[in-house]
């Protein structure tokens, strides 16, 4: 029965994948919104067309993929069969992970791959080398490697040690885990880019001075070499306190003029200002005491195991069931949660450059960096609602020049 369930659950998520990549393939037929016609000329827009179908196939075969990777392993108990005689509970959860982390990193890789050398290069956004591509997807596994054996092992012994009083104690370890990670972030981020403080000059002037004008500190205005691997420009704020940072992408720095980074900059500021990032972290910590139930929940049964060929509990294969298809469910849910309330810190960060003057230039910023990264102009409402963390261009645009006017009053 649990196995029908799992695989059940498991379909389920996959159908639902395909039912959303249909509502995202339906944005190539809606119309461009007038407001937005300046944004691609004919021939870009046709060449959008074709960039937006190509990921949609890729993203569809590789769903079908990782579908058929963990269905397989559902079914043909083998891990069941590999594990057998290994009596060391440590031990044989290390194994079922590790066999299991090799072969989806591996399908994420070729993913990758496909993804940046044979689409984003062919449309001119891929700038990372194969040794570039193959560095990240080795720095990816370690990493990836060393957390969930980490977080595994000492599952394991709490739970073994201290049986269900595990749903506090691990929850506030992990808890204070992504604490760590939110304060050391731009440490850990070093490890894929490279950061350089904005050179001395006219800009960085005007950036302090916003800065100032409101007794916000920063540790630095950093600019990241993500030129080293996509044509695509950004801007995000990343830590708290002391180690607060706002980073420019070079790439940014390229595409738009000096009072358009100043706006995108206020936005930034506005995240930092409106303690969004701790506003993030809350509802993160809400969804980590959730999975850390489930984990519990799936610890707790051990006859759910005997379904897949094992004699009783195995915690690697526990993980294997949570993160296919327990905690993607409850994911679900949250996506709507948070995906509403981000869009909403995004308008009001939005509001935060009208209220420095630079409503338009956040505006043209926003259309430029549209354009150059081929950003969807119309997208389905429900693909929205389901998983967009930023509003649309058209809906952002709107409510700047709504809020301009109140504003001005």
């Amino acid at each position: 029965m649990f196995k029908i369930i799992a695989i059940a659950l498991l379909t389920v998520l996959f159908l639902f994948e395909l039912f959303v990549n249909v509502f995202r393939n339906k944005s190539r037929s809606r119309p461009i919104p007038e407001p937005l016609n300046d944004v691609y000329d004919s021939g870009q827009y046709i060449k959008w067309k074709n960039y937006y179908a190509e990921n949609i196939i890729v993203d569809i075969i590789f769903s079908s993929i990782s579908y058929a990777v963990v269905l397989s392993i559902l079914i043909s108990d083998v891990f069941a069969f590999i594990t057998k005689g290994i009596d060391n509970i440590y031990v044989s959860a290390i194994v079922v992970i590790s066999i299991y982390l090799g072969i989806t990193s591996f399908v994420s890789f070729i993913d990758n791959v496909v993804t940046n050398k044979k689409i984003e290069q062919k449309y001119g956004f891929n700038k990372a080398t194969m040794g570039t591509i193959i560095a990240d997807a080795i720095k990816s596994l370690i990493i990836s490697y060393a957390l969930s054996i980490g977080l595994l092992c000492l599952f394991i012994v709490l739970y073994e040690n201290m049986g269900d009083y595990i749903l506090v104690l691990f929850s506030a370890i992990v808890v204070l885990l992504l604490l760590a990670f939110i304060f050391l972030y731009p440490l850990f981020s070093k490890i894929f880019n490279k950061f350089t403080p904005l050179p001395e000059g006219e800009l960085r002037t005007k950036l302090i001075n916003l800065l100032n004008k409101y007794g916000y500190k920063v540790k630095n205005i950093n600019v990241m070499n993500a030129s080293k691997r996509t044509s695509k420009s950004n801007a995000y704020f990343s830590g708290f306190g002391k180690s607060k940072v706002i980073v420019l992408f070079d790439n940014l720095l390229e595409t738009v003029d000096e009072d358009e980074i100043v706006a995108i900059f206020a936005h930034e500021m506005g995240h930092g200002l409106h303690k969004d990032t701790l506003k993030t972290s809350i509802t993160s910590f809400v969804s980590i005491v959730v999975f850390v139930v489930l984990a519990w929940l799936l610890a707790k049964f051990p006859e759910i195991y005997k379904d897949f060929g094992f004699e009783g509990l195995n915690y690697g294969f526990g993980t294997i069931l949570l993160v296919n298809c327990v905690i993607p469910f409850a994911a679900l849910i949250f996506s709507f949660i948070r995906s509403y309330f981000a869009r909403r810190a995004e308008y009001k960060a939005d509001e935060q450059a009208v209220k420095e003057g630079y409503g338009e230039q956040l505006i043209s910023g926003l259309k430029k960096m549209y354009r150059k990264d081929f950003g969807d102009l119309n997208p389905h409402p429900f693909v929205v609602l389901l998983s967009y963390s930023h509003p649309t261009l058209l809906q952002r645009i709107e409510h700047i020049r709504e809020y301009e006017k109140t504003f001005n009053q």
